[in-house]
């Protein structure tokens, strides 16, 4: 249901000014309010405020809530998001031809899963480098988010794509394969199970300590394994796990690729790896049926050819 703000007049036109608050609406929906954007617009929040008002007054709609129960878009502030991220995604595009197809312009919002800076094959920063070895003027933004928040980002129209691992399937996205990684039950060095050897250990022993469950994996999603775990803490990220890992208090499982720099040290170890360790499927994840601008094209196509 529309919210029409009170004595607005019906837009039948777009300024150059309209195109700068819709922008400014975008990077605060982007962030999720007024505060986080700040740093983005380096404006005041009262400025932001102003300009958001500003831009409501012309649509004659109230895009958002903001008060005491935090920042969200109203159905219209989405439907509004979703076209503004189409125009200024059609602008890149008109640019783009104008200036030459070599040329690519506009931003490029990219996320990822925490910690697969450590991976030994897949490194973003290589993709960075070729991509920034084109011709173009293309702002990039890099988020690092859980699982389960690259996968809102990139439904919400935050980020153009997210490079993780991701248990479900949602209709509304494609999953294009990247990397993999294997993934270990770890204990700490200061941890009870440390000392004993996996051909002393028994799945009974594993099942009988407290664990660390990954909070963004539902329990219909656990392995058949790890079901009768005695989970007694979460974490919604890698270097969260880690962190409990390290308490010596629990077990949890880790990506190899991250957890190699403390069993390097000794700090940590991998439990019973023939029972317990599997594969991880790392994918990019895209909105089905949405238009995609030349630099969003040809950062995908350079991380297709990385995995």
């Amino acid at each position: 249901m529309s919210i029409k703000v009170e004595g607005a007049m019906p837009l039948k036109s777009l300024s150059n000014a309209d195109l700068k608050l819709l922008s400014v609406f975008r990077t605060v929906a982007r962030c999720g309010g007024f505060a986080l954007a700040q740093a983005d617009l380096n404006v005041s929040q009262a400025t932001i405020s102003i300009q958001i008002k500003d831009l409501e007054t012309r649509l004659g709609l109230t895009l958002c809530q903001r008060g005491r129960g935090g920042f969200a878009l109203t159905e219209d502030g989405q439907r509004v998001y979703d076209a503004s991220n189409a125009l200024f995604n059609h602008i890149d595009d008109f640019l783009s031809h104008a200036l030459g197809e070599e040329r690519l312009v506009g931003e490029l919002q990219i996320a990822v899963v925490d910690n697969t800076i450590f991976h030994p094959t897949f490194q973003l920063a290589d993709v960075v480098r070729s991509f920034r070895e084109i011709a173009h003027s293309v702002d990039i933004t890099m988020h690092v988010a859980a699982p389960n928040q690259l996968e809102y980002m990139v439904l919400s129209g935050q980020a153009h794509m997210a490079i993780g691992f991701f248990a479900r399937r949602l209709a509304q996205l494609e999953y294009e394969p990247s990397f993999t990684s294997e993934m270990n039950l770890y204990c700490s060095d200061t941890h009870p199970l440390f000392k004993i050897p996996d051909s002393e250990l028994t799945e009974e022993m594993i099942s009988s300590v407290d664990h660390a469950q990954r909070g963004y994996i539902s329990d219909e999603q656990l392995r058949d394994k790890e079901r009768g775990f005695r989970y007694s803490a979460r974490a919604q990220n890698i270097e969260g796990l880690a962190h409990l890992i390290l308490s010596g208090r629990y077990l949890a499982f880790l990506p190899e690729h991250h957890a190699n720099i403390w069993v390097s040290t000794g700090r940590m170890r991998p439990l019973m790896a023939q029972e317990y360790a599997y594969c991880s499927y790392y994918e990019i994840i895209r909105r089905k049926a949405v238009p995609r601008t030349p630099a969003e094209k040809k950062f995908f196509e350079l991380l297709r050819v990385k995995r």
